[in-house]
């Protein structure tokens, strides 16, 4: 494992030697750069070569805040931690609005504390750069229905014009309006998928930030005040909140790219058995927390012929889709076998189940039927959507089964060779 390389901006020695000796423990993870000079530090940080930046904020007559300011500005990937001699709240908000990850006190610092704090750093970074990167595809893809609404509402037009300004035989005229008739319908889908989306990106993808914010505001104003029980509990909140909005940016950027034609299928040989356990591992603890059973009946000799991450997707919403509609003490039962050149997985659950309306809506984006679970899990829809797409892709299809109170069986057919 390659080491992080962290770059230490200080230029006082005694300052210097003290953060040399707390990297002395774990030397096995870092490798520690130093810079004394305000100019070598503009120049280091500006090669975008360090997986992390330590700044004294007292460097070089406490411009350390400077340095900060300057990464910050020119979007550099490590974080900014600053190192300042006083625990001082006016400061701390200083730092971190100028750019600024973390604020450290030196008197406060160990090797193990100070390890911690540079790991949280760069996966922090990191995190929020994926979220800002995930937002920017988000964007660009309501740019581009925003485009094909207007492309087909122009071509709407020229064909009105066209049958209104040619001499054109009744035939031909009812082949222009016929034209019209499906652009309007595409249109129309277009519509309702634009609106859809929109609705997503303003609802249900602010929701999970306005947890974040909540709960990382109200630690930042009172953490002293705060015991560590509630912090933990806190700390809990935020990492669901995170959790519910990564998975949500999952499925609407692969729901995304599959509408632009961007995802390739690459089919292979499918041990469904190993494929299933994968999920159950994953998802396994989630269905513990609410005292839901997942069991894998599939057994080791069914297979399937498909592209392996698609049928992972898929398996992996309506195993989570399962959990979240049935009530504790309930199960998850996922079963499998080959009949002729067809795999069939079924994914059964005894929740709550559903009518033959909802069922009718399950696969249409113009629809909000997202329902809450029994844990009040809440969704987008999109899931679903995402899954037949995907299985289309694959050559295969989604077979849906239920009835109020007695759970739903989810059937993937694909094909096996």
């Amino acid at each position: 494992m390659s080491l992080l390389k962290v770059l230490l901006i200080e230029d006082s020695l005694d300052k210097r030697a003290s953060i040399e000796e707390l990297m002395l423990p774990i030397a096995k993870a870092f490798e520690l750069e130093v810079v004394d000079s305000y100019d070598d530090a503009i120049r280091e940080t500006g090669s975008n070569n360090h997986d992390a930046y330590l700044i004294s904020k007292e460097f070089a007559d406490d411009r350390g805040l400077e340095i900060v300011w300057e990464i910050s500005g020119r979007g550099c990937q490590a974080p900014a931690l600053v190192l300042a001699n006083d625990d001082d709240a006016e400061q701390e908000s200083e730092a971190v609005n100028l750019g600024a990850m973390i604020y450290l006190v030196r008197e406060q610092l160990s090797s193990r504390f100070l390890e911690r704090m540079i790991r949280h750093a760069i996966d922090r970074k990191r995190y929020e750069d994926n979220i800002r990167n995930n937002q920017e595809d988000l964007i660009k893809r309501m740019m581009d229905l925003q485009d094909s609404s207007e492309r087909f509402e122009a071509q709407s037009v020229e064909y009105i014009e066209m049958a209104e300004d040619l001499a054109v035989t009744k035939g031909e005229l009812e082949v222009a309006l016929a034209d019209v008739t499906g652009s309007k319908q595409e249109l129309e889908a277009l519509n309702r998928e634009k609106d859809r989306f929109f609705s997503i990106i303003s609802h249900d993808l602010r929701s999970p930030f306005t947890s974040l914010l909540g709960y990382t505001g109200m630690i930042a104003m009172a953490a002293d005040k705060m015991s560590p029980e509630k912090i933990v509990e806190s700390a809990i909140n935020i990492n669901e909140s995170a959790t519910r909005l990564f998975a949500l940016l999952e499925n609407l950027l692969e729901w995304a790219r599959l509408q632009m034609d961007q995802i390739p299928s690459e089919p292979i040989k499918l041990e469904m058995c190993d494929l299933v356990s994968k999920t159950v591992d994953v998802l396994g603890p989630v269905g513990t927390d609410k005292d839901v059973s997942v069991i894998n009946n599939v057994a080791d000799e069914v297979t399937a012929f498909a592209d392996a991450h698609m049928v992972d997707t898929v398996i992996r919403n309506l195993v989570n889709n399962a959990i979240k509609f049935t009530k504790a003490q309930g199960t998850v039962t996922i079963e499998g076998h080959n009949t002729g050149e067809i795999c069939e997985i079924s994914i059964s659950d005894t929740g709550i189940g559903m009518a033959p309306a909802q069922i009718d809506k399950l696969f249409s984006i113009g629809d909000k039927n997202s329902t809450k679970g029994t844990g009040g899990e809440t969704g987008t829809g999109l899931g679903l959507l995402l899954c037949k797409d995907l299985l289309d892709k694959c050559k295969g299809s989604l077979d849906v089964k239920s009835e109020p109170g007695k759970g739903a069986t989810f059937t993937i057919s694909l094909p096996v060779g």
